[in-house]
């Protein structure tokens, strides 16, 4: 007889293969709930299930078909609940929203969640008094100019003055705001702490700032300066304050715009804390300079899943806890993130990269092929013809493209990452990869710099910047054993 830890070794395997199988049940339910939704098909259909039920029975052992209906009423259960969750509308709504990440939060959830661009104040009056949906999410610059229009705002949501969620109850309208416990949760998890310091909020009268100030205030800071263009403290002055933590409630350094940065957070003396409510790019130069000088710094994913999460409690009537927040911001982090392959011409970046492409379901990007579709020439036509310092330009401007791209594989040209202006673009969304192969290995031809000085030359001067950016370091030992490797580290990454 076998023991009872084979047995139940046994049973875990079978699990793992049922949860597989569920998943791929679950997922066509929810591809059967947007198809009802859409054509307007009842979502009970008694005897459709009466008929999965009888051919379910017949495929078990006689002994087991008693638990047939059982078996199957629970799963149909579930499927109900997921078409019931799909069949509500649920929408963000703000003036421009061409890269929003709020869907990336609430369809894997399992809502159906769609992107309303509204031009003007007189549209969203006229979207949120329609009633036409079960519930929205208000951003920029729309968070305040929905409250007028509600029938009740939360308590907390009026305090702030400002309102991100509402849900609409038998066509009553509910207003909150769960940017107060996105930026809460945000700040615990970066270590960011505000009590007893001086904090500096970057933006004006905006519906993020007032939350800002309003979470501050609550976790305790001894003393909250707003700092603006035109108003008491601006950012000129605001280096003579005794500035602690700075929370950035501007776009400064969102997409596409990487390379600006609200202020220099290296003149501060006493800075603790930074937090960029800024989630696109991944690491705004902001952030970036911050965590160059040692501060703790966060960008503002963690926040925006967190809120989502909040909100989808509110939508549902549901109890989620910080572990969705933190599956959710793994997986749109992963999704989101570029591949970047950086090493010497005739390293093999195009080959791998398309190959990593494939693998991981991403974009692939050659940065040199970007270039010659843009001015309709070679590489070495151009060296040739306008020398190397008008192609660096051109490099730089594909390079910059490229980087404010999510979720692609990137292969730069072998002197690319030379430019800290270029490395410091790549990184904002970017997971680096230093390609190594062999010397003798390298291709020359079609490459100017390889031909006139020497992959021995080029490999000194290069090979200490590759190794420094990379954030993982592979050998060329073929397309798909090096692709494959990449993209196991990244997905661990």
């Amino acid at each position: 007889m076998k023991d009872i830890s084979e047995l139940r070794s046994k049973l875990d395997v079978i699990d793992e293969k049922l949860a597989l199988l569920l998943s791929e049940r679950m997922d066509a339910a929810r591809e059967v709930g947007l198809y009802k939704k859409q054509s307007g098909f009842p979502l009970n259909d008694p005897e459709r299930e009466q008929k999965i039920v009888g051919r379910f029975s017949a495929r078990l052992p006689i002994g087991y078909r008693e638990y047939a209906g059982e078996i199957m009423g629970a799963v149909f259960d579930v499927s109900k609940k997921i078409q019931r969750k799909i069949a509500g509308n649920y929408y963000v709504i703000g003036k421009k929203l061409p890269h929003t990440w709020s869907p990336d939060i609430y369809r894997p959830l399992g809502l159906d969640y769609g992107v309303k661009e509204l031009g003007t104040e007189k549209d969203v009056e006229r979207f949120v008094l329609s009633r036409e949906y079960d519930g929205f999410n208000a951003t920029i610059p729309y968070k305040q100019t929905v409250m007028p229009f509600l029938d009740e705002i939360d308590a907390e949501a009026a305090a702030v003055g400002a309102v991100n969620t509402v849900v609409n109850r038998n066509g009553k309208l509910f207003g909150y705001n769960t940017d107060v416990g996105g930026m809460r949760g945000a700040l615990i998890n970066a270590g960011i702490d505000p009590a007893g310091k001086v904090c500096a909020v970057l933006g004006g009268n905006g519906g993020t700032a007032h939350t800002a100030r309003y979470v501050l205030k609550n976790m305790g800071a001894a003393r909250i300066l707003t700092v603006s263009r035109t108003g008491d403290i601006n950012y000129s002055d605001i280096y003579g304050c005794p500035v602690e933590i700075i929370i950035n409630c501007t776009p400064v350094g969102m997409y596409p715009n990487l390379i600006d940065c609200p202020v220099e957070p290296e003149k501060f003396p006493l800075l603790k804390g930074v937090f960029d409510a800024v989630y696109n790019p991944a690491e705004t130069l902001l952030v970036m300079r911050a965590r160059s000088i040692g501060i703790p710094a966060a960008n503002g994913l963690y926040m925006l899943v967190e809120q989502g999460r909040l909100a989808y409690n509110l939508y549902t009537d549901s109890e989620t806890d910080e572990t969705v927040t933190e599956t959710l911001v793994k997986s749109i982090t992963l999704d989101k993130t570029n591949v970047v392959i950086e090493g010497m011409p005739g390293s093999g970046k195009t080959s791998v990269g398309r190959e990593v492409a494939r693998i991981l379901n991403k974009t692939f990007v050659d940065t040199d092929e970007e270039i010659e579709k843009a001015y309709g020439k070679s590489i070495p036509d151009i060296f040739a013809s306008e020398g190397e310092s008008a192609f660096r330009d051109k490099e730089t401007e594909a390079v910059l493209r490229a980087a404010a791209l999510n979720g692609a594989v990137i292969a730069t040209g072998g002197g690319a990452v030379l430019s800290r202006l270029n490395r410091e673009a790549l990184k904002r969304n970017g997971w680096i990869v230093y390609l190594k192969r062999d010397l003798s290995k390298l291709e020359s031809a079609g490459r100017p710099l390889s031909i006139s000085l020497g992959a021995d030359k080029l490999y000194a001067e290069r090979a200490p910047i590759y190794e420094a950016f990379a954030d993982f370091t592979v050998e060329n030992d073929g397309i798909e054993s090096s692709a494959e490797k990449i993209a196991e580290a990244f997905l661990k990454s």
